[in-house]
């Protein structure tokens, strides 16, 4: 089974645009978000941009319910917790004004989801899906008419396997776990009970040899992609330490400090010494301080 939690096999899973792969997509978004899916349609992963000088974005998955409301699914393996909040309202302010041309009413615009799936741990609690709509600041009442751009969060690290599990809590866990092979038999108890599972698992298992060579070589291309992304969220996270002491990042005590921690969570001394900008050889002597 390959790990369909990797970006480029979670697209070829859930974007294809076949009947199996449609059932399977439908599931996880019923699964984790407030809504029932009609007349699912994948549509292009690229948001259209209003100015040439607009940042071009690609979509993990863009569909379309029969509704007309449309929903943005995104699988994040990367820790990139420093810019997740934005990266999200840009998405979903994306997919509202993609929705009406010059001179049509904003009255036809239709609402629309957007569906981060994580593997990492983001929220300081232990619930699984968090959902997030605008509310009025003082007294929380909801926006006339209901929000028009709701943001769900789920966070697979948070699943855990129980006798009596609820949909959602079945779809983490199998998303989380489905390339470990001790939780092979919970996983095909949970496939039995749901459809939409069980036809995320058949999409996944009919993939051929040659479409698994072809998403080997993506996925090695994306790697290089998100290496660069752990690059700037190191580099973000040690500001961050910085700014928290109230003290410039190049200074020496924090500099020291950064080292220590960025070593301490098990980045090797090359990484450390290339986010940092320092020599291997100053950060090995760092490190060899008592």
């Amino acid at each position: 089974m390959i790990d369909i939690k990797k970006d480029i096999n979670f697209r070829y899973i859930f974007g294809k645009d076949s009947e199996p792969n449609k059932i399977a997509l439908k599931g996880l978004i019923e699964a984790f978000v407030d809504v029932k899916v009609t007349n699912l349609e994948i549509l292009t992963s690229e948001l259209s941009r209003n100015i040439e000088e607009a940042k071009k974005s690609s979509l993990d998955i863009q569909a379309r319910f029969g509704t007309g409301e449309k929903i943005d699914v995104e699988m994040q393996m990367c820790n990139n917790r420093h810019e997740l909040a934005q990266r999200m309202a840009y998405y979903g302010g994306q997919l509202v004004s993609s929705q009406i041309k010059k001179g049509e009413p904003y009255t036809k615009i239709k609402r629309s989801y957007v569906l981060f799936i994580l593997d990492f741990k983001w929220i300081e609690d232990e619930k699984l899906v968090h959902t997030y709509i605008k509310k009025e600041k003082e007294d929380y009442t909801d926006i006339p008419q209901g929000d028009w751009n709701p943001f769900v969060v789920v966070e697979l690290p948070k699943a855990k396997y129980k006798e009596e599990m609820n949909i959602s809590e079945e779809y983490a866990f199998v998303l989380k776990y489905c390339t470990e092979e001790k939780y092979h038999d919970k996983i095909e108890l949970i496939k039995q009970r749901e459809k939409g599972i069980f036809y995320r698992m058949k999409c996944a298992n009919n993939i051929s040899q040659n479409e698994m060579e072809w998403l080997k070589k993506l996925e090695e291309e994306r790697y290089e992609m998100d290496r660069a992304q752990k690059v700037e969220n190191a580099r973000l996270e040690g500001i961050e330490i910085g700014l928290e002491k109230g003290e410039k990042i190049g200074s020496l005590n924090t500099m020291k400090e950064n080292i220590k921690t960025m070593y301490k969570n098990k980045c090797d001394i090359q990484f450390i010494a290339k986010v940092l900008e320092q020599s291997i050889e100053y950060v090995q002597n760092v490190l060899n301080e008592k």
